[in-house]
């Protein structure tokens, strides 16, 4: 398969002016810190070559920015054919939704959001929310992937869900995120049979993790967290099925309590019964409230 990172294509969008997201339609989702409401955003049609993976496409990422105060409680990623219908194969690779640029270094806080293609779907604990103000500059950045023979035309949808802060009933506690990988970059190869990676790190901040959620490719069977410090498993995440299964989450309204200068292990296990190598990423999205 032929590796379409676009290193270019995470700028090239920086010097855009921002789109508004200022159309609320009525969510379904019933929230009693207030009413909830929808907005939706996506990218064109894109054409997907042959064998592209982690696939950044400038005309796909956007620059976006809410006109009033907004919770974000949910967020939801999709892909759609030149029908507007759910294609068979998942061309989704993954996304993050964020007041900066993704990094690997947990002291930089985000506010942000992510989904792939084994968790498509993040829904907060309640009582938590994700705040984004007008001043937020925010960025999305979908990636894709095609496994296929032949090239495809598919686009990425979002739909967060929110509460208008005009509609807030009861206070919501803000969460954070960070985001940490097993190996950068991002995208390797694994061979047949088992294959285990881990990263070790420390986090800087007194909080307590309420969400967690995994990054991985076909055939990867598990994440995990570890404190080292405490010599304890924080959470696993397995499939819930098979190969093309989802992945479980960790959403906790009580949560996990952590502190300042605590080292933390993330292990990622794959399983490929394929005599060639298949392709994988491997990584955690930590989502926490400030103590």
């Amino acid at each position: 398969m032929k590796l379409a990172i676009l290193l270019l294509a995470i700028f090239s969008r920086a010097g855009q002016a921002a789109e508004a997201l200022s159309v609320f339609h009525p969510s379904g989702v019933h929230s009693e810190y207030g009413v909830t409401s929808e907005v939706e955003f996506s990218t064109p049609l894109m054409e997907l070559e042959s064998g592209t993976l982690a696939h950044h496409l400038p005309a796909a990422m956007k620059n976006l920015r809410f006109e009033e105060p907004v919770w974000v409680i949910g967020y939801k990623a999709s892909i759609v054919d030149t029908q507007g219908k759910t294609p068979r194969e998942n061309y989704l690779c993954h996304t993050f939704l964020a007041d900066q640029r993704v990094d690997q270094h947990p002291e930089n806080e985000l506010k942000g959001f992510y989904s792939d293609a084994f968790t498509p779907e993040v829904r907060l604990p309640d009582g938590f929310g994700i705040l984004f103000s007008p001043n937020d500059s925010l960025h999305w950045m979908p990636m894709f992937n095609n496994r296929d023979d032949q090239p495809v035309r598919v686009a990425m949808k979002v739909a967060l869900t929110l509460i208008r802060g005009k509609d807030l009933k009861k206070p919501l506690q803000p969460l954070y995120a960070s985001l940490r990988s097993v190996q950068v970059p991002h995208l390797f190869f694994v061979p047949r049979g088992r294959d285990e990676r881990t990263v070790t790190f420390t986090l800087p901040f007194e909080a307590s993790i309420h969400f967690l959620g995994t990054h991985l490719h076909p055939y990867g069977a598990s994440v995990e967290l570890f404190n080292i410090s405490r010599n304890e498993l924080v959470w696993e995440g397995r499939r819930t099925g098979g190969p093309e299964s989802p992945m479980e989450v960790y959403s906790s309204v009580k949560g996990y309590a952590i502190h300042a200068g605590e080292t933390f292990r993330i292990k990622a296990i794959y399983d490929n019964p394929a005599e060639e190598k298949i392709d994988a990423m491997a990584g955690l999205f930590m989502l926490y409230a400030r103590r």
